[in-house]
């Protein structure tokens, strides 16, 4: 994913939505303050500790998409079922242009890439 934005984030707008712990009972391995730590994300429905969880996840992840968070009313989660992972296009119309499958196994940036391709053009190298 990250890959994907550095290469079109200047032909297409990425956003990661942030939705509610996918696995709030696990110990994770996180970075916090440039560390690893062994850490509980507690299911949460408060937007300040929502977007906390965000900014750790994208750490750990070495992510720099433009992040927002799915509210305490958690419409986004309802709307889209993206647990875990879920990747969509929103084409210029406003419309899905793109859906991935639900689940880890839908997670697949390689079709996203190929539907920029065909639709956006290759990204500059650089």
């Amino acid at each position: 994913m990250e890959a994907l934005y550095r290469a079109y984030k200047d032909r297409a707008a990425f956003v990661l939505v942030y939705i509610r712990e996918a696995h709030p009972d696990s110990v994770l391995l996180t970075l916090k303050d440039g560390k690893e730590v062994l850490e509980k994300i507690e299911q949460t429905d408060d937007p300040f500790a929502r977007a906390a969880h965000a900014e750790v996840c994208m750490a750990t992840l070495k992510l720099s998409v433009p992040t927002v968070i799915d509210q305490d009313d958690n419409l986004a989660n309802r709307a889209y079922a993206g647990w875990p992972d879920r990747m969509y296009v929103v084409g210029r119309d406003g419309r899905i242009a793109y859906q991935g499958g639900p689940g880890p196994g839908g997670f697949k940036p390689a079709e996203v890439e190929a539907w920029l391709k065909a639709n956006v053009g290759m990204p500059d190298k650089k």
